[in-house]
């Protein structure tokens, strides 16, 4: 084909015909210049289909990862209640008579008061995501903001479980183990086989001291924050499920 213009343009010069020359030459010119654009908008298309399968892939991917971390995050919530109840239940216990109380209920609640966990959610796909910077596959903005914002929320729910970590190691732990009973609290958890203790130290005389109520106020401020945390990734991980969705046929 460039041999077929190289003649064509060789016999125009040859005949003196410079006005049909130059209109020729623009002539390929604009040919070539459209070849080009279809070349690239063939190129661009092609491009555009395959990182739609990409970003297909990724949405699905995404999908499944935060189906999972939406049934664990309900279950943690759902236990962290419970520990929030236990705590309110022993503050509203502080103070009350001894013949209005349970000994054996009390100690139940203090175990549960310690029975924290820290929530470790799937991350595989978006950690992926993030390294390899494929990010920019995802063509939704809200979704791109979305997983930002999960990332820097399980660094605040990383940080809340730290603090409640923290409470319970420097000051929740060391006062029980010095004033109470830890066997009477350890007998409704991993160590219930081994009964209770022998000794005369009651968990419920506890109720009965200021110190022992500030004690458990820090813990119940702790568990609060570490519980509000876990309450906005499960925000989240709904968002990032509605956006996730696989299109409906």
């Amino acid at each position: 084909m460039i041999s077929f213009f190289r003649k064509i343009r060789q016999s125009l010069l040859s005949q003196n015909k410079v006005t049909r020359y130059i209109a020729y030459a623009l002539g390929e010119i604009f040919l070539v210049t459209i070849g080009i654009l279809i070349a690239l908008q063939v190129n661009t298309w092609n491009e555009n289909r395959i990182n739609q399968k990409k970003e297909a892939a990724i949405l699905k991917d995404l999908h499944q990862e935060f189906q999972l971390n939406k049934v664990s995050i309900h279950a943690f919530i759902q236990h962290h209640r419970t520990v929030l109840e236990a705590i309110k239940e022993v503050l509203n216990s502080m103070g009350e008579p001894d013949s209005e109380l349970s000994e054996a209920h009390i100690d139940s609640l203090l175990y549960l008061t310690l029975d924290y966990e820290n929530y470790v959610p799937s991350q595989t796909v978006i950690a992926e995501l993030i390294s390899s910077g494929k990010t920019n596959l995802i063509s939704s903005d809200t979704l791109r903001t979305l997983i930002f914002q999960w990332v820097n929320e399980i660094e605040d729910k990383k940080e809340g479980f730290q603090s409640l970590d923290a409470i319970a190691e420097t000051l929740m732990l060391p006062y029980l183990s010095k004033n109470g009973s830890m066997k009477n609290i350890d007998s409704f958890g991993m160590l219930k086989g081994n009964g209770r203790s022998k000794f005369s130290s009651r968990n419920l005389a506890l109720l009965q001291e200021v110190e022992f109520e500030n004690v458990l106020d820090n813990q119940a401020w702790g568990v609060t924050n570490y519980f509000s945390k876990l309450e906005q990734l499960e925000e989240i991980i709904e968002a990032i499920l509605y956006h996730t969705q696989p299109p409906t046929s």
